[in-house]
């Protein structure tokens, strides 16, 4: 039980963290990233339609953490990892054909590229075993 308790704290800690700094991203565009003045306004635009969907990523992750114990839970959790390790993999890309960008977005390129993972492995071992939820109709769903 301790272990579903931690791990449903960092799901629940993560998704505080995208609902946080999507909403601000949305609101602010991109002025609080670092060394960013003006930015043309495709740019602004597209950054802030991406903040939103950062921000529906944090609400997928409270129901993640809502519903840890419960199969179901698993397709809603992969996706976001999914989803955020592919966003870490364009950080990679843009390394290469843009430059290094600032400290903070390596860091939080190494977050994205190594919390996916590491949530996904742990989520397997919570729910390793766990009993098929049955259908309405008293079948197994499994």
């Amino acid at each position: 039980m301790r272990n579903v308790r931690a791990f449903q704290s960092l799901v629940l800690l993560s998704a505080l963290v995208v609902l946080c700094t999507g909403a601000m991203d949305v609101a602010l565009g991109t002025a609080p990233l670092p060394g960013d003045d003006a930015v043309p306004v495709n740019v602004d635009s597209n950054y802030r339609f991406f903040a939103a969907v950062w921000l529906t990523l944090g609400v997928a992750l409270v129901i993640v953490a809502a519903r840890v114990r419960e199969p179901e839970s698993t397709p809603l959790l992969r996706l976001v990892c999914a989803a955020v390790l592919l966003g870490g993999v364009a950080r990679v890309w843009s390394i290469v054909v843009a430059g290094v960008p600032d400290p903070m977005l390596l860091a939080l390129l190494g977050v994205e590229l190594v919390l996916p993972p590491v949530l996904l492995l742990w989520h397997r071992a919570l729910t390793r075993g766990a009993a098929p939820t049955p259908s309405p109709d008293g079948r197994s769903a499994a």
